[in-house]
């Protein structure tokens, strides 16, 4: 694609160069005459600061500049407003332009033209402005152009790519387009090198410095990339349509993601709870990339109560590759490949998650082939996850443990049953019923054990624990009636 080059900017040299207005250099750096005129301005003010802004050519006959002082003074205060030049109209006040004009102006780097009596001023005004208008309309022609260029590029089938080798074309420079995570997700030309780090630094502290320009992209309110580029040599008004476009292409893979977590998910919940095994979970998980000959580990991560639903929260992908990620119920599934490290990937997701709220649980699974194996692996991490913030590595995994995170049995119900009791007694008489049993429970039955955690007398244990047995029913004496009880507590624990 070549450069558009439609709008052409006014130069000073042009405006002298136009043979209908017959103008002169009377003085001036002919270098000076690149300038860009932004505008004319006719004044006879002795002061005409307030009504200049930059980028004009003045304009004067210098009616109000009768004596040198007066004549030095007007120069000085059109150079101070950086007016690109003086147009001095001779015939009128002045036969020839003062030489004290002339001076001023040469010590202001100011360039003078003289303006004959033939001329009206309105004619240089309207050379200007017809001109200046071109130039707008013209850019407003290339600014659709480039837009349909963009847009057409996205359309292509080609994504981001061409996209950005589009814009880099517009441009006439470097561009990028970064995740918030220092992924660079395309780039132009493919030969650049970005200092990524310092571009995100710099951005998320609201600085620029030296590195380059960094423009946020958002998706539902929430920064997931930069689009980035070098030192813009035209056309730089095209960004915000640029950005617009990213964005675009960023929901689209977003929500092309969220799909896939979906179907992942269910596949998983499938596996999980035992409505498919064999060749058909090995039929159902090949389009996600996991073969069951290999071995994979799995990660389970949720926020703690209070941390919103993930489902409806999970907005970027997690900042890893080389995994399958899911969401099931109120938590985030990762399914790791072979050869990666589960640590490292946990850390990442829980830094991805502290997005949605701080107490983060991630729980680690073992490493396991087979569709036995990712189920096993399923359990493992998920009990892991629900023993508290943080990331929490596997232990062995206990047939307890294993029952309790089963979906088959009615934990509900269970925790329910055995508990309540005791909860209504402990809520009618502030109580600490529970508190006890559980203590007992994990002292291993240490009557002593129990009274120093919880800093009361061995009688007043004696005593809960008589209550507890006559409240539920169930002698704490026997084992299968221990079981029952830590299986309750545990269970209270998995829904709480």
């Amino acid at each position: 694609m070549q450069p558009y080059s439609r709008a052409v900017t006014l130069r000073l040299g042009d405006v002298l160069a136009d043979p209908d207005l017959s103008l002169r250099l009377a003085d001036g750096d002919p270098a000076a005459l690149n300038q860009p005129v932004r505008w004319c301005a006719v004044t006879e003010l002795a002061d005409p600061r307030p009504f200049l802004s930059g980028g004009e050519l003045v304009l004067t006959t210098g009616l109000s500049q009768l004596d040198e002082a007066a004549q030095r003074q007007f120069v000085s205060r059109v150079a101070e407003r950086r007016a690109v030049g003086l147009g001095f109209g001779v015939g009128l006040t002045h036969d020839r332009i003062p030489a004290a004009t002339l001076a001023e102006a040469r010590d202001r780097r100011l360039p003078v033209l003289e303006i004959p009596y033939s001329t009206p001023f309105i004619a240089v005004d309207r050379f200007v402005a017809d001109r200046v208008l071109e130039e707008q309309y013209g850019r407003f022609a290339d600014l659709l152009d480039e837009h349909d260029t963009l847009a057409k590029a996205l359309l292509s089938g080609q994504g981001l790519g061409a996209l950005i080798g589009s814009l880099h074309q517009i441009l006439g420079a470097p561009c990028m387009v970064v995740d918030v995570y220092g992924r660079v997700l395309a780039t132009a030309p493919a030969s650049a090198a970005w200092p990524v780090e310092q571009i995100l630094y710099a951005a998320r502290a609201g600085t620029s410095g030296d590195t380059p320009l960094a423009v946020p992209v958002s998706v539902e309110d929430t920064v997931v990339a930069y689009l980035c580029c070098r030192r813009p040599r035209r056309s730089a008004d095209v960004l915000p349509y640029a950005v617009s476009l990213v964005g675009l292409e960023l929901a689209r893979r977003q929500a092309e993601l969220a799909g896939k977590r979906r179907l992942a998910g269910q596949v998983l919940e499938d596996l999980v709870r035992g409505t498919i095994g064999g060749a058909e979970a090995e039929r159902r998980l090949s389009p996600f990339g996991i073969r069951p000959a290999d071995e994979h580990a799995l990660l389970v991560a949720t926020l703690s109560p209070g941390g919103g639903d993930l489902r409806k929260r999970l907005v970027s992908s997690p900042p890893m590759t080389g995994a399958t990620t899911a969401v099931l119920e109120d938590c985030l599934l990762v399914v790791l490949e072979p050869g990666q490290s589960a640590r490292e990937a946990a850390l990442l997701l829980q830094d991805y998650l502290t997005r949605y709220g701080s107490d983060v649980r991630v729980g680690i699974g073992g490493w396991y082939a087979g569709t036995t194996g990712l189920r096993w692996s399923y359990y493992e991490a998920h009990e892991a996850m629900n023993r508290g913030p943080g990331i929490n590595e596997r232990e062995q995994m206990s047939l307890s443990g294993l029952i309790v995170a089963s979906e088959d049995v009615p934990l509900r119900d269970l925790a329910s049953e055995v508990l309540r009791p005791l909860h209504e007694f402990d809520a009618a008489h502030a109580g600490s019923l529970v508190a006890t049993l559980r203590a007992y429970l994990d002292a291993d039955g240490s009557v002593a054990a129990v009274a120093a955690r919880l800093i009361v007398h061995r009688n007043t244990v004696r005593y809960r624990l008589e209550q507890i047995e006559k409240l539920t029913g169930r002698s704490l004496a026997r084992t299968a009636d221990r079981v029952q009880l830590w299986l309750a507590l545990a269970a209270a624990d998995l829904l709480r």
